[in-house]
């Protein structure tokens, strides 16, 4: 009985209120929180506490990677479609995205643009772009979405389009159809025939 009354003794004190301690008239001691004759109250060390540093900024963009990560995001291009024909003389090009499931309206997620490998423009929220002055030809397209530290999440499948664009040879001279022909090539002058002694008329 001594022994544990001692190992209670050595119990961290929690509670807030006083603890008493109280000899038995065997000699055996007592602890309670509640004040009896002849017990003296004992003072007690305050509960110490301890409170954790903040993270740093780089542990919680990591954390914030990770939490990203567990969402799946599918990335697609809506427009132009693969192998389409753009026929625009200006060069201009109109792309749109689709991203499931939707983002959030004040996600930090951005997207972006990659025409033939190299990004194009900044990156953005916006789920529609505008490529201006794209040169004649077939490009690829591809695009991008990204975390908020720049880290790619999820990319759309790579597409191919076909630039068309109107050439400078063609001018405006309408035809049937709309068909635009190219300029006659100057004619070399013709040479004076031989002389008719006749007197025929030269065919």
């Amino acid at each position: 009985m001594r022994i544990l009354l001692l190992l209670c003794g050595l119990i961290p004190v929690i509670t807030l209120g006083g603890i008493y301690k109280y000899v038995t008239p065997d000699g055996n001691v007592e602890y309670s929180d509640q004040p009896r004759e002849g017990a003296v109250e004992l003072t007690t060390m305050p509960l110490q506490t301890y409170s954790p540093p903040p993270l740093p900024k780089n542990m919680e963009a990591a954390d914030q990677t990770k939490a990203n990560a567990m969402v799946s995001h599918r990335l697609s291009i809506l427009a132009p479609q693969d192998d389409a024909t753009v026929r625009e003389n200006t060069g201009k090009v109109e792309v749109a995205l689709q991203v499931e499931p939707p983002l959030e309206v004040d996600s930090d997620y951005r997207l972006q643009l990659l025409l033939d490998g190299q990004s194009v423009g900044k990156t953005k929220t916006n789920l529609r772009y505008t490529l201006t002055n794209v040169d004649r030809g077939s490009h690829t397209l591809q695009a991008k979405l990204l975390d908020r530290a720049g880290a790619p999440i999820a990319h759309s499948e790579t597409i191919t389009f076909h630039m068309r664009r109107m050439s400078i040879l063609f001018h405006g001279n309408n035809q049937p159809g709309g068909v635009q022909r190219a300029p006659r090539a100057p004619q070399m002058p013709r040479m004076p025939g031989p002389p008719n002694p006749g007197g025929a008329p030269t065919p």
